[in-house]
């Protein structure tokens, strides 16, 4: 493949698995409009479309779509990082709560009212930033004898029924994971599973048929969501086939092992024309330099070529100066791009660079920055010409992925106000 329901706006109490009163947002009042425009709540998703939702809690990543028919996939979890300011950015709305909370109550006001909560969720990689990191003063959940932090404090109040990670089951590849917010991870998982039915899986490169429509995908064939890379195997681009860039662990020297942002999942998600490409912090660091001896460190044009040309991209590495490669960005040619920051110099002035040149690929793009610091204003020269610099990011595929919309949405409280409309974009 390349190139109704309503949504009810706040969660259902069944969903709920013994959280505080004052862990979910109140409901507010009905829309009586599906009116997008500026001051306007985003209208609820409706069956048939692709919602994906750049969650901006200015602490790490954080990705929620609604598939066509309701299937829900939450990709990373924000959550707290080990590093202190200045570099950081605040939480939003506010340091009220920890990120992971703001995630669960951003998500409680778009779930579907059918009875489920997060279908799948993925863990890109095994960064605070992605999956919550857990430090001495992280709070205690309520049972199971583990901390919370991202991926952890969201399923303290939302049951997800898969978790997909690059890992699972022994989490010793290139070798032993380690750390406190992994054994932590690791014990939520256990817990998870022997008391609430959790399923846990390693993303498996090639498939098709993981992350895969649950209620009705006979009304949408023209859905699919591409398993392209994880761990150093990238899809061949026929059927489920794929080939290792890596070599052997056993031939490598302890500095040279591949570092975990170079291990990240990254998919497609197409639906009829249009294609939206994720890779948590796949990056391009070292690649100008590489001997050819060296060259299976290179991971972004691989994925690129498998993934092909696609309409909207999530940046690779937060808009990082080691990412978003120009060979890359050339292979992807992406109309939108959206970069979810987390700290000054996201994104960086050459990544910037490379992706606003038209040497690198020719045509329109617009680029959403969820969160633009005052910092990386005054050194990532002509960033303040984005399409939007602060916000939510939302795409909006209409049924059938023949167009699709952005909605930026003000960041600053829970009401989802639409700040701007982009589009419609044609799928190409």
């Amino acid at each position: 493949m390349r190139k109704a329901l309503r949504i009810a706006m706040v969660l259902p109490a069944a969903l709920l698995l013994s959280a505080a009163p004052s862990s979910l947002p109140p409901a507010p009042a009905p829309v009586p409009t599906t009116e997008a425009r500026a001051g306007l709540p985003l209208p609820p998703w409706q069956a048939g479309m692709l919602d994906i939702h750049h969650i901006n809690t200015g602490r790490g990543d954080a990705s929620f779509l609604i598939l066509p028919d309701g299937t829900t996939l939450l990709v990373d979890a924000s959550g707290k990082t080990v590093e202190a300011p200045p570099f950081s950015l605040p939480t939003r709305p506010d340091a009220s709560r920890p990120p992971g909370e703001w995630v669960v109550r951003y998500i409680a006001k778009l779930l579907p009212a059918t009875g489920h909560g997060i279908d799948y969720a993925v863990i890109s990689h095994f960064h605070g930033d992605h999956m919550g990191a857990i430090l001495p003063d992280s709070p205690r959940a309520r049972a199971g004898g583990y901390q919370l932090s991202g991926i952890t404090e969201i399923a303290e109040h939302l049951p997800i029924g898969t978790l997909i990670d690059r890992g699972w089951p022994d989490y010793a590849y290139p070798e032993p994971l380690k750390g406190r917010t992994l054994v932590n991870y690791r014990r939520f998982l256990a817990w998870q599973q022997a008391h609430r039915g959790l399923r846990v899986e390693r993303f498996v490169p090639g498939r098709k048929d993981q992350l895969k429509l649950r209620y009705a995908p006979g009304d949408y064939p023209q859905f699919e969501v591409r398993n392209l890379f994880a761990n150093g195997v990238v899809w061949s681009g026929t059927g489920a086939g794929t080939r290792t860039l890596f070599p052997p662990v056993g031939t490598l020297s302890p500095q040279d092992l591949p570092i975990e942002n170079k291990l990240s999942i990254a998919f497609r998600v197409s639906y009829g024309r249009f294609d939206y490409f994720t890779g948590g912090d796949l990056s391009a660091l070292e690649d100008e330099t590489l001997t050819p001896a060296q060259a299976w460190k290179t991971v972004e044009t691989p994925v690129a070529q498998a993934a092909g040309a696609v309409d909207a991209m999530k940046a690779n590495h937060h808009g990082s100066w080691d990412a978003n490669s120009a060979a890359f960005l050339r292979l992807l040619r992406p109309r939108v791009i959206v970069i979810p920051s987390r700290a000054d110099g996201h994104p960086s002035v050459n990544t910037f660079k490379r992706m606003t040149s038209p040497a690198t690929w020719p045509g329109p793009r617009d680029i959403f920055v969820t969160n633009v610091s005052p910092a990386t204003a005054t050194t990532t020269y002509g960033v303040e010409k984005a399409a939007s610099t602060q916000g939510h990011v939302v795409i909006r595929v209409a049924p059938g992925g023949a167009s699709y919309r952005v909605f930026v949405l003000d960041d600053t409280d829970e009401a989802q106000r639409i700040k701007a409309v982009f589009g419609p974009y044609a799928s190409q």
